[in-house]
């Protein structure tokens, strides 16, 4: 019985040691990050950037009065022509009504005017008098219908509306502003670059945008505008639109607000042999006595050792001229290669 225990005792040993190492090799799947071996023929940047609407517009009234009725929601969706905001008409309706008695008035006076006309009653002057003011009671009774008609604010194009600055009730100033509306279907990219990479935009370039919802997809962007000088010392402001054929908003959901990254390549006209990697992928490899990066195998999930010569730093890409069995496009470990070896499976971490 002894024996028996025993045995079953080792049998259980045996199958928890084994269980054990087989975690301890999953848990050797080092996490690492991945960056594209970058060629030379071009100096590569990149900016944190967001979108911004291209059209828009800040509402507002042409006169001042109490806000009655604020119609929208920030969010909400319009139709060119939908009434907004509406302010209190009360004295602008009396107006309008007074303008058009005067008119009314006008009107019948100057049709008395020219049955008389017509009999010899009435002097050519007196009837000329008559006319003049009836066109300028015309005239004052548009313009009375138009101002009351003002007091309702409308949406001149479809769009949403990104922000409200009053309150219902609140009374509002000419000129103030109540809404800002804009229009979803004509996007911009906005960010600010340092002073210090204007140059960036004064040399021959590429520029790209890559979304974050769209990792990998790099659309052809041209300057639409930018400032030459910072307005308040935190860099110059610059705004792209996306002029890319393979770009719409109807297979592309990107809105307002969304982040994103610009690219800008810069032709190099100074080329030198071999590839950039970043600097945290070289690691010196003491068995060899040389210094290697490891290059990710999609197939296979694992890594394999590749021996390099660094040949000094790129100036404005924080990345170092390697020479070796690496190509432009290659994937290189930039972040946990320090204790990777030759043929280790690692999971890529995408953030």
């Amino acid at each position: 019985m002894k024996t028996y225990l025993l045995l079953v005792g080792t049998i259980l040993t045996f199958m928890v040691s084994s269980c054990q190492n087989k975690a301890e090799k999953k848990e050797l799947k080092r996490p690492v990050k991945l960056v594209d071996v970058a060629s030379l023929e071009f100096v590569e940047k990149s900016f944190p950037a967001t979108v911004s609407a291209e059209e828009f517009s800040n509402l507002a009234f042409k006169m001042m009065g109490p806000l009655i009725a604020m119609n929208v929601d920030e969010g909400q969706r319009v139709k060119k022509g939908d009434i907004v905001a509406v302010l209190d008409d009360t004295d602008y309706r009396l107006d309008m009504e007074a303008k058009r008695a005067s008119y009314q008035n006008a009107l019948s006076q100057l049709e008395r005017a020219e049955v008389l006309l017509t009999k010899n009653a009435v002097s050519i002057q007196e009837y000329e008098s008559t006319k003049t003011a009836f066109t300028n009671a015309k005239s004052a009774y548009e313009l009375a219908e138009n101002v009351l008609d003002d007091t309702k604010l409308r949406a001149p194009f479809d769009g949403f509306i990104q922000k409200t600055f009053v309150e219902n009730y609140q009374r509002v100033q000419p000129g103030e502003k109540v809404v800002r509306l804009i229009n979803p279907n004509r996007i911009q990219i906005e960010f600010v670059i340092p002073e210090t990479n204007i140059q960036y935009f004064t040399s021959p370039n590429e520029l790209f945008v890559e979304f974050d919802t769209y990792r990998g997809k790099l659309f052809k962007a041209r300057v639409k505008e930018y400032v030459e000088a910072s307005p308040d010392g935190s860099g110059v402001p610059v705004f792209l639109v996306i002029d890319d054929p393979a770009f719409n908003l109807n297979d592309y959901n990107i809105v307002v607000g969304f982040s994103c990254r610009v690219v800008v390549r810069i032709e190099n006209d100074h080329t030198a042999e071999g590839v950039g990697v970043p600097l945290s992928a070289i690691v010196y490899n003491n068995k060899i006595d040389q210094k290697v990066v490891f290059v990710y195998d999609e197939t296979y999930g694992n890594v394999r050792q590749c021996p390099v010569e660094a040949h000094g730093l790129i100036v404005g890409r924080d990345e170092v001229i390697v020479k070796g069995q690496l190509q432009t496009g290659d994937k290189v470990i930039y972040a946990g290669a320090t204790k990777l070896v030759d043929g280790q499976e690692v999971t890529v971490l995408t953030e």
